[in-house]
This record gives structure tokens, C-alpha cells and sequence, in this order.
């Protein structure tokens, strides 16, 4: 009987993982799968999708790294940013601040996506800022 409910619960935790696996691609972002025995490890690469006249090699983005127990969602995933490029420090904490709240306000449901989700939220407003305020230079030094 026991076996049984694990294989249900092993399934169902299957199936929302690649619903969840499914939405992170369509939210824009390249993704990276790798699965063992005991866990999966999620990498996805977050830049802000704003556009704008700043290059490629200058814009904010990040790798997030979720390492996900065997019955992820039912187990939050640890998450680690990785390869952070033109990064404040402010938007780390922020970040990592929200992805707590996450763990805590969705218990036993999809964390990825709405972790991805908001740091692609919180990148984007920090890019936008800083158009914002570059533009605000170039009409001075006019």
C-alpha cells in the first residue's frame, strides 16, 4: 500500500514538474535539465527581454541553479545565482529575499515559476531604471 501511494505521489510530482519545466521555456528563458537518482537540477539563464539600446554584453542577467529533491514540488528546490553579470548588489538580496517568501507563501506547490518569474520582474525594472536614467545624462550633457 505504501509503494503504491509513492508511485502516485513520484508521478503526480513528475507530471507537475514538467507543466512547471513546459512554462519556464515559454516565459522566454534558456533552460538546462539534469537529473540523477535523488534530485533534478534546474539551470536558467534569466536577462531582462526589455527593449532597449543597451547591448547584449552590458544588460543584467544571472544564472538561477535549483537543485530539486526526488519529490519536488512537494519539497522546495534550493536555489543558488550563479554567473551574475552587471549585477548590483542591492538586486542579489532583493532577490534571494523574495525567493524566501516564495518557499514560504507556496508550500507544497510550483516554486520554480514563480521564482523565475519575479527575478525576470526584478531584472527588468532594474534595467529599465538604468535606460531610464541614462537617458536622463544625455539630455543634461545636450
Amino acid at each position: 500500500m505504501n509503494s503504491i501511494s509513492l508511485e502516485k505521489l513520484g508521478s503526480f510530482c513528475k507530471a507537475l514538474r514538467d507543466s512547471e519545466l513546459r512554462t519556464v521555456a515559454l516565459l522566454g528563458c534558456p533552460i538546462k535539465v539534469r537529473k540523477s537518482r535523488h534530485f533534478f537540477q534546474l539551470e536558467v539563464f534569466v536577462r531582462a527581454h526589455v527593449e532597449t539600446e543597451i547591448p547584449t554584453d552590458d544588460r543584467i542577467s544571472c544564472k538561477l541553479i535549483f537543485k530539486c529533491p526526488k519529490f519536488y514540488p512537494r519539497d522546495a528546490p534550493e536555489v543558488h545565482m550563479r554567473f551574475k553579470k552587471n549585477f548590483p548588489d542591492y538586486l542579489e538580496s532583493e532577490i534571494l529575499w523574495e525567493f524566501e517568501r516564495v518557499k514560504n507563501s507556496y508550500r507544497g506547490s510550483q516554486y520554480i515559476i514563480p521564482m523565475v518569474s519575479s527575478a525576470l520582474y526584478m531584472i527588468e525594472r532594474e534595467e529599465q531604471k538604468c535606460t531610464k536614467s541614462a537617458v536622463k545624462d544625455e539630455s543634461r550633457n545636450l
